[in-house]
């Protein structure tokens, strides 16, 4: 009978083989700057690169709710067809406005938490 020794659970899909590879230092610098784009540490985007050819970044957890916020405003964007053939031109007016202001408050905390991260 082992003992339990607690910790981390072992993986199913251990990584077990590994390859040494050198850079110079320009490369090494763009390793890791495409890394911190993709939101990865370097050996997961050198891994990822080398068998997928494209690495997609990594979104964070405040992006996702960004993106999801985003999508409510599109929703609101698809009743306007709705609004237009229910209300008279003021009203769909003020509803298109207010629709835009949403928008561009999400297009902006985009561009703000882009220029934070990366």
């Amino acid at each position: 009978m082992s003992k339990n020794q607690g910790g981390r659970p072992l993986s199913e899909n251990k990584k077990r083989f590994n390859i040494n590879v050198r850079f110079d230092e320009t490369e090494f610098t763009l390793v890791l700057k495409n890394a911190k784009i993709a939101n990865m540490n370097k050996s997961e985007w050198v891994r990822k690169s080398s068998i997928q050819k494209k690495v997609y970044p990594k979104y964070s957890p405040d992006e996702l709710k960004i993106f999801r916020d985003f999508s409510g405003v599109a929703n609101n964007l698809n009743q306007l067809t709705k609004k237009a053939n229910e209300s008279g031109l003021y009203n769909f007016a003020v509803y298109c406005q207010k629709t835009i202001d949403h928008i561009n408050h999400y297009l902006n905390q985009l561009k703000i938490y882009g220029s934070q991260n990366h």
